[in-house]
């Protein structure tokens, strides 16, 4: 039998990496982890078919709102653009638990209560006893509640707009609904600068729970990963709202996570493998800050932009530092699910 690997957590990372283990035959120990979620994900059309090919569920999202515009006012000045847009709306506890319900029956799963030898682990929760405080690139806090709409709303289009201070999204959620967030220095301020989604709201918070407030900067462990473990999804890194799907990047990097854990059974070079990993979790990173500044440095002038921009440069060049000190070039490629090692033929 392959050897056990942890799984702490039991968010979409968790999920993907343990329906792709079992999937190959490796016993799984679940360990879960509380933490908040939003009421509502906006999934891409690319992670809506990584999803359904990941657990062969070619419907999983057959029924879900779809989103198809996307309404932007951004910068001073600005007038609102109409640009076509591809996702569908989900409850996230939905589709965790529509998703764990095609996991847990794909083989051998073990409460982590039962096993004390796990070969590997895998983080996809945060465990401060086991990790460094995150590495952080920013300030902002994003307060995200419910609201009702105005009646002639459309539920086919999502607005962002930037304010003086801050920026705010408004995403419909159905029967009238929407989940709006607001993010700045004092979110809750910011819907009286709006221009544009102010129009589209009648009335906040009529949820009896209160708005969810969380850190909207980005985030990333200063060690991704080490012998015996590797960290993704919230764990690993946290992504500014505003330009990075969440869920996306959880689906992928629990794949490349379960890949070298694979590869590393097969005794493909640990050390190797770990500096893959590090490395491509890095570059996505880096992606995702430089698509962060390009819209920071355009949404305003106020303090609240300048020092947010300053603070996603730093970050730029401090992930430009650290992958110039990895230095080689990565001797693996992910082909589908598995990784394979670059020959001299390949690499040429």
């Amino acid at each position: 039998m392959a050897d056990t690997v942890k799984v702490l957590g039991d968010g979409l990372a968790a999920c993907c990496a343990a329906h792709l283990l079992l999937r190959r035959g490796f016993p799984v120990a679940l360990q879960s982890a509380d933490r908040a979620r939003p009421s509502r994900l906006l999934i891409s059309r690319q992670t809506q078919h990584l999803l359904s090919e990941f657990f062969e569920a070619p419907d999983l999202f057959t029924h879900a709102p779809q989103i198809r515009r996307r309404i932007v006012l951004w910068g001073e000045g600005s007038l609102p653009v109409e640009l076509p847009h591809h996702g569908a709306v989900v409850s996230e506890q939905q589709l965790l638990n529509n998703l764990w319900k095609r996991t847990v029956p794909a083989g051998t799963v073990i409460h982590a209560g039962e096993t004390d030898t796990a070969a590997w682990t895998i983080l996809s929760a945060a465990d401060p006893a086991a990790l460094s405080a995150p590495l952080q690139f920013g300030s902002r806090v994003a307060l995200a509640g419910s609201v009702v709409l105005e009646r002639n709303v459309p539920q086919d289009c999502c607005w962002v707009e930037s304010v003086p201070e801050g920026w705010l999204f408004l995403l419909p959620s159905g029967d009238g609904l929407g989940m709006l967030i607001r993010t700045g220095y004092a979110p809750e301020k910011l819907l009286d600068q709006s221009q544009l989604i102010a129009k589209q709201i009648r009335q906040l918070d009529p949820s009896p729970q209160p708005a969810r407030s969380f850190a909207a900067f980005p985030q990333i462990l200063p060690d991704l990963c080490g012998p015996g473990w590797l960290a993704c999804g919230a764990a690993a890194m946290a992504f500014d709202p505003l330009c990075g799907e969440g869920a996306g990047h959880a689906a992928r990097e629990a794949l490349l996570a379960s890949a070298i854990i694979r590869a590393a059974v097969e005794s493909l070079p640990v050390d190797a493998l770990l500096a893959h990993y590090r490395a491509r979790l890095m570059q996505g990173f880096l992606r995702h800050l430089e698509v962060c500044r390009s819209f920071y440095t355009g949404g305003g002038s106020g303090p609240f932009w300048t020092a947010e921009a300053a603070e996603l440069q730093r970050g730029i060049l401090l992930m430009q530092e650290r992958l110039r000190e990895i230095a080689a070039p990565s001797r693996f490629r992910l082909v589908g699910d598995e990784l394979e090692l670059l020959t001299e033929r390949i690499a040429g």
